[in-house]
């Protein structure tokens, strides 16, 4: 009787889920018109103002609407994306690639707010990197920032960001290693859950020491997690825990195939064996 009820619990709750992303799904797609047309509007009154209308106040509140709009829309396509990895419609588009290349893109796009930051941003490992491999430009383009955003986030300034890749049988490994503020063990899976937290949500989404400001929606490394399996790879957080004033940082670890593959092509067992090693 017992197992009986415990099914039914199951079963109930995977229905509210599936609801759940069905109310997500749609509500994103209702959204992203009116915030478009917003956005639309506000750049139009930018370049069509008469001057002695379009004062420097005026021209701030409009770019505020613009770059306030343009935060939802980033949302609400991170709303979209989980839906699509919850219901395993997320396309991938698998050409020939260089992950190297994808870094790069992703470096100078982050080199703004890394030198905003006085952070140091290095990219190691090129012999690996510079290996062609198959998978979706964009989107593995995608994850990688979700992950390099998360570390510039929770790394205070001044600090450092590492990439390294290493290379294991049909496999690449990639690390991004930072010296923020680390993650508590209890924590680390449930940071790539959706809507997820790092525990204290005062605590470590509003970091003194960081000055990082706000959680957003926890929905960054989801979807990263969700890109990296749909390529036939993982992803896992090692940390020696949350320490605010002696930074112990957090490595992030990315194995992705070296080909074209299945996500189930023994990367369950290689997973095991990395993190044994």
């Amino acid at each position: 009787a017992l197992q009986a009820q415990a099914e039914l619990a199951q079963q109930e709750l995977q229905r509210l889920d599936e609801s759940k992303s069905r109310f997500i799904s749609v509500a994103a797609h209702e959204l992203k018109t009116p915030l478009t047309l917003i956005d639309g509007y506000a750049s139009m009154l930018r370049d069509r103002l008469p001057s002695q209308v379009l004062t420097p106040e005026t021209r701030q509140l409009l770019e505020g609407i613009s770059s306030g709009t343009r935060r939802l829309q980033n949302i609400i396509n991170d709303m979209l994306d989980v839906s699509l990895i919850d219901n395993n419609l997320l396309q991938l588009s698998f050409q020939p690639l260089w992950l190297d290349q994808v870094l790069d893109i992703l470096k100078h796009e982050v080199q703004p707010l890394v030198d905003e930051r006085r952070q140091n941003l290095k990219i190691n490992g090129r012999n690996v990197l510079h290996k062609m491999t198959y998978g979706d430009p964009e989107r593995l383009y995608q994850a990688f920032m979700h992950l390099l955003n998360n570390a510039i986030k929770f790394t205070p300034d001044g600090g450092s960001i590492t990439l390294d890749a290493r290379m294991l049988p049909g496999f690449v490994e990639i690390t991004i290693t930072d010296t923020g503020i680390g993650i508590d063990p209890a924590d680390q899976d449930e940071i790539f859950q959706k809507f997820g937290r790092l525990g204290d949500v005062l605590r470590h989404h509003s970091s003194g020491k960081t000055k990082f400001k706000g959680g957003g929606p926890g929905l960054g490394l989801p979807i990263a997690k969700g890109i990296i399996e749909a390529h036939g790879g993982t992803v896992w957080v090692e940390s020696p825990g949350y320490d605010e004033e002696k930074c112990p940082g957090s490595t992030f670890h990315v194995l992705l195939p070296l080909r074209n593959a299945p996500p189930d092509t023994g990367v369950e067992k290689l997973f095991a064996t990395v993190k044994e090693s």
